[in-house]
């Protein structure tokens, strides 16, 4: 059982991986990506994520969703899940729509795994992002 207190803070990326059907299928940012989240004691969530070489991009090249991802909102914590009620995002239909994440321990790290989706061709696809809490 979680609570909201357990996720308070900001957390960096450490491993974001993709799975098919269960099986690990790489990186979906490169095995090298960059992010960070944070969760604050008012509620209020916010995630980034981006490609190593985002930074390097060139001026005036629009940011596609496999070289960046943000959103931001409310979230709430129940039982196993943290869901994130999100109000402002890169992708227009994750606005005002809940992603809910599973949360389990990695060690000392935080690991948040999607829920499955499936596919037109029945592929089941999710992801595992693992999180190391910023020291105080």
């Amino acid at each position: 059982m979680f609570t909201e207190e357990d996720l308070i803070g900001s957390w960096t990326l450490q491993r974001w991986q993709a799975l098919k059907n269960t099986v690990p299928a790489g990186f979906p940012m490169g095995d090298d990506a960059l992010g960070q989240i944070i969760y604050s004691a008012d509620g209020r969530m916010s995630g980034f994520l981006m490609r190593a070489d985002f930074a390097k991009a060139r001026r005036g090249t629009d940011a596609k969703y496999n070289t960046s991802l943000a959103y931001g909102g409310i979230f709430r914590v129940d039982g196993d899940q943290v869901i994130h009620d999100v109000l402002y995002a890169t992708i227009p239909h994750w606005i005002g729509m809940p992603r809910m994440r599973t949360i389990a321990w990695d060690g000392d790290n935080l690991l948040l795994k999607t829920a499955p989706e499936t596919s037109n061709s029945g592929t089941m696809h999710e992801h595992h992002l693992v999180w190391k809490r910023v020291a105080d």
